[in-house]
């Protein structure tokens, strides 16, 4: 079964997160002081599907970043910080695959792949250069 885009739509807090975690969103480009706010952070996630596209609205520390996505299809995507970056989505059984090429401008590859592990958790694991490490949130 493919992973179900629209039942994402909610608020979200993070939960789990691999020991790592801090280390991965910093080669990411996540401030500290930043990534320390998101930890309680709830953020709330609107989704829409039509057919291979989808539209994800989330706000997050104040910020609303929208971006629409075509299933195997390069896009751009504009972060809640307003950084924007190539990506592309695809499915794989029922995971959801995301890839930024190119992710900090000097040839950074992250692939993010998330997976429901229950009707309310998705669990997103991460590989961010040569580190990997995973994080997961559920639905309030």
């Amino acid at each position: 079964m493919p992973f179900d885009l629209a039942k994402g739509t909610g608020t979200w807090k993070g939960s789990k997160r691999s020991d790592n975690y801090p280390e991965i969103m910093a080669k990411m480009g996540i401030p500290a002081d930043v990534l320390a706010m998101m930890k309680d952070a709830e953020f709330p996630l609107e989704v829409t599907v039509s057919g291979n596209t989808f539209t994800s609205k989330g706000t997050m520390l104040g910020k609303t970043a929208e971006n629409t996505f075509t299933l195997g299809q390069e896009c751009e995507e504009t972060d809640p910080t307003g950084n924007k970056r190539k990506v592309t989505y695809t499915m794989e059984g029922d995971t959801l695959v995301s890839v930024h090429p190119n992710h900090d401008g000097k040839g950074l590859v992250v692939r993010q792949t998330r997976k429901w592990l229950d009707d309310k958790t998705i669990r997103t694991e991460y590989k961010v250069g040569d580190l990997e490490g995973w994080a997961e949130i559920q639905k309030i």
